[in-house]
């Protein structure tokens, strides 16, 4: 057994169990979900996952060798299909909620510490710390999925049930075990006061889950005066016109 099963389980399933408790896990399992709470929940979703992701990027500069720079590529892209764009893609559509809202959201205070967390671990850390920082956001989903789905008596076509039955697709189930397989690969050999960092480290990051959970997304809460926040730069575009640099190299 490696440090995800003898040190970490034993903590998602304490986190996992405090989670699945609060009025807002409650309120998807049993379709209760005001559509306000709910949106605000995507929204937020959306931008933090971009900063999650950009964590991952970091960790792929520090890979030593072939072997760790694809396994590290492959959690890398799959966090920006399968929780980037499905949120700015799918989830945005599905509740009503254009893109240019999605982007112009900002992130809230319980979502800026998290990140600023992750981003700190990101850069500052070896690969162990990162792995082990970012492994709540992939792994606690996973058991809401195997615990929740079985309970939930919602129809085939409602939205929270297929937001709790898309953690336990086999894509994101896969997903799962390769990072599972990760944090276990870059814990070995690792001394006794080192994997106590590490546990100290995934402890955090569970409770930033649990927070959360418990007050930001019921209570939708954000900063005191967002008015006074500029405008996101949302009209940025960044594309490539493939076709005018062919067309220059062929004069």
């Amino acid at each position: 057994m490696g440090f995800y099963e003898e040190t970490l389980l034993p903590m998602i399933k304490k986190t996992v169990a405090v989670i699945e408790k609060t009025p807002h896990m409650q309120d998807i399992l049993h379709g209760t979900m005001p559509d306000d709470r709910f949106r605000f929940q995507i929204k937020q979703n959306y931008n933090y996952l971009m900063e999650f992701t950009k964590c991952w990027a970091v960790g792929f500069a520090k890979c030593n060798g072939y072997e760790e720079m694809k396994i590290w590529y492959d959690l890398l892209t799959e966090t920006m299909h399968d929780e980037v764009i499905l949120n700015r893609d799918f989830w945005a559509k599905k509740i009503g909620v254009s893109i240019d809202e999605m982007e112009k959201t900002i992130m809230a205070p319980g979502k800026q510490t998290y990140t600023s967390f992750e981003r700190s671990r990101a850069w500052e850390g070896d690969l162990a710390t990162q792995v082990v920082a970012l492994f709540p956001c992939t792994i606690l989903y996973m058991f809401f999925g195997l615990d929740l789905v079985p309970e939930c008596t919602l129809p085939e076509d409602n939205m929270y049930r297929f937001w709790l039955e898309f953690y336990i697709t086999d894509e994101y189930k896969s997903h799962c075990a390769r990072a599972i397989a990760l944090v276990n690969k870059v814990t070995e050999g690792k001394s006794e006061r080192e994997l106590a960092k590490l546990q100290e480290v995934f402890a955090i990051g569970c409770n930033y889950e649990i927070l959360q959970w418990q007050d930001m997304y019921y209570n939708m809460r954000t900063w005191p005066l967002d008015e006074i926040f500029p405008d996101k730069f949302t009209n940025y575009k960044f594309e490539l016109d493939v076709k005018e640099i062919e067309g220059e190299r062929e004069k």
